[in-house]
């Protein structure tokens, strides 16, 4: 085949190529996140902004009513429902709320999560539960009834979990401490792969995103106990090791990912990871090692 034919066998497929602006045109799409604060907040702000109808769901009713009525402010569909994520009886009803609200639903973004740092010997089960009842055991049973509502619907679906860098055992450098935290991420990346093997079938994608550093409320106040019980010297390791992490400019770095991986854009992933964590794992260079470049220091 000659060089002109399969340029134009290229090129004629072109046509089939939806333009940006409706790949993340989310018009009509019934999104529901759970999580008001936070990354939450932007996750909310960007599909409702793209046209979908958020329903959002977290414990602290005082910050539900807030994101509504910023969100309703600025011209957006959003609602909001008390929602414990670690009842499974409220995972279903935050779900039934987005159905008889808007029909079936198409977007789940569970983004609820707690942490506390505690040396692993010091965990008491109650702090456990508290963590991986939040992080994994929310996230399992929300995007169970999501899902149930997707494939009611017929339609199809899109499930973007989140987990964390923590997933590897990256946290606090030289500190850790955080095991539970560390085992409940862990969990919803072996649970995102999972839950994408059965759900394919109904034409749901099903990926995970996984965020690094961030400066959020929830991160200033979990910080708040164990600094009360080591002291100190806790806190100054803190900033001492801390300092080299990469911490996100704007949550919203982070929600942009979240928001993509909702559109039509991830319609050919399932099952992946997506690490949006400024390159923690990466030692970068510093300085313009070039002899050849202009402006290397290096050069000649």
């Amino acid at each position: 085949m000659d060089s002109e034919t399969l340029f134009m066998l290229s090129v004629g497929s072109l046509d089939d190529d939806k333009p940006i602006s409706e790949l993340y045109d989310l018009t009509g799409k019934v999104a529901v996140v759970s999580g008001t604060l936070g990354l939450a907040s932007h996750v909310i702000y960007r599909l409702a902004s793209c046209g979908a109808k958020v329903v959002c769901g977290a414990r602290n009713e005082e910050s539900g009513a807030l994101i509504e009525e910023e969100m309703t402010g600025r011209g957006l569909e959003v609602s909001y429902k008390k929602t414990d994520v670690c009842k499974v009886e409220d995972c279903e009803a935050l779900v039934a709320f987005a159905e008889e609200k808007y029909g079936t639903v198409d977007i789940v973004v569970p983004v609820a999560a707690v942490w506390d740092a505690r040396a692993f010997v010091d965990v008491e089960e109650q702090t456990w539960d508290k963590i991986v009842d939040t992080d994994l055991k929310g996230q399992y049973f929300l995007v169970q009834a999501a899902a149930r509502s997707m494939i009611r619907g017929k339609k199809g679906g899109k499930v973007v979990t989140i987990a964390s860098v923590a997933y590897r055992g990256d946290d606090m450098t030289k500190i850790a401490m955080m095991t539970p935290y560390n085992a409940a991420k862990a969990g919803v990346v072996g649970m995102t792969k999972g839950i994408a093997r059965e759900l394919k079938q109904y034409g749901i994608n099903v990926n995970c995103v996984a965020p690094g550093g961030m400066l959020t409320p929830g991160a200033m106040m979990n910080g708040v106990t164990p600094s009360r019980l080591y002291g100190p010297e806790y806190d100054q390791d803190v900033m001492k090791y801390g300092a080299g992490t990469p911490v996100a400019a704007s949550l919203d770095e982070v929600a942009l990912m979240i928001l993509t991986m909702c559109t039509d854009i991830s319609n050919f992933m399932y099952g992946q990871l997506i690490e949006v964590d400024g390159g923690s794992q990466f030692s970068f260079q510093e300085k313009q090692w070039s002899y050849t470049m202009e402006g290397g220091i290096c050069a000649r």
